[in-house]
């Protein structure tokens, strides 16, 4: 946000692209911004909805594919965090994606978003990770497949029933590195001209600006062209 107030001072509308459960709606809500929220997932949307009735603030939910969505009205500023774009398979999507953000966003508005890079995936995801409380224990350890520059996560997570048994559940995530200049590209061609990048060494670490990748993500935020 410090980097959106200083982009956009006057920042009146946002939308949160792949908001998942709303957490990060729900905050640009609380702020008094007028906020739309995109999701393809049913049950993300259903989470997403239960939060923002219990938080008592307005966002408007809509689902949608982030390579095609479209919005009621041009916004300020559209958000995709966690890693969203690393969901996207195919190069040509990574362009679909720009061009639906580019037509959802005012001339002059700004994209803020991140990617995991492979760092993350080989450092950070191979580490086992238990959760635990009293609706839920999971485990889940992932990494890096070199031959399909990809990282993926599988999560065994047991959850209780009625009965007072545990019912076993599997998931997985798969997620693909896009380089630097892959994004600039897609940017550039699809309306985009500031283009600024945040390297961050670790999740945990400040960000700094780079034009190279050292850390396990990059943060973006790129302008619409103003005419």
């Amino acid at each position: 946000m410090r980097l959106v107030r200083r982009a956009l001072p006057d920042l009146q509308s946002v939308c949160e692209l792949g908001c998942g459960t709303g957490i990060s709606a729900i905050e640009f809500a609380r702020q008094g911004l007028r906020v739309y929220a995109v999701d393809r997932s049913f049950t993300m949307l259903r989470i997403a909805r239960q939060r923002i009735r219990k938080a008592g603030v307005r966002v408007r939910l809509i689902r949608a594919d982030m390579r095609s969505f479209r919005l009621p009205e041009a916004v300020d500023l559209i958000s995709a965090e966690w890693g969203v774009l690393n969901h996207v398979p195919r190069p040509s999507d990574l362009i679909l994606v720009a061009r639906a953000v580019a037509r959802g966003l005012r001339p002059g508005g700004y994209f803020l978003f991140d990617v995991n890079h492979r760092i993350l995936f080989e450092d950070v995801w191979i580490t086992p990770q238990i959760y635990e409380n009293r609706r839920l224990f999971s485990i889940s350890q992932g990494g890096w497949d070199p031959q399909r520059k990809r990282g993926w996560k599988q999560m065994t997570l047991f959850v209780p029933t009625k009965a007072g048994l545990w019912r076993r559940l599997h998931d997985g995530v798969e997620e693909v590195q896009w380089s630097i200049s892959e994004i600039r590209r897609a940017l550039l061609r699809t309306g985009f001209d500031r283009i600024r990048a945040f390297d961050y060494e670790a999740l945990t670490s400040a960000p700094n600006s780079s034009s190279d990748v050292r850390g396990c993500k990059t943060l973006f935020l790129a302008r619409k062209r103003s005419a």
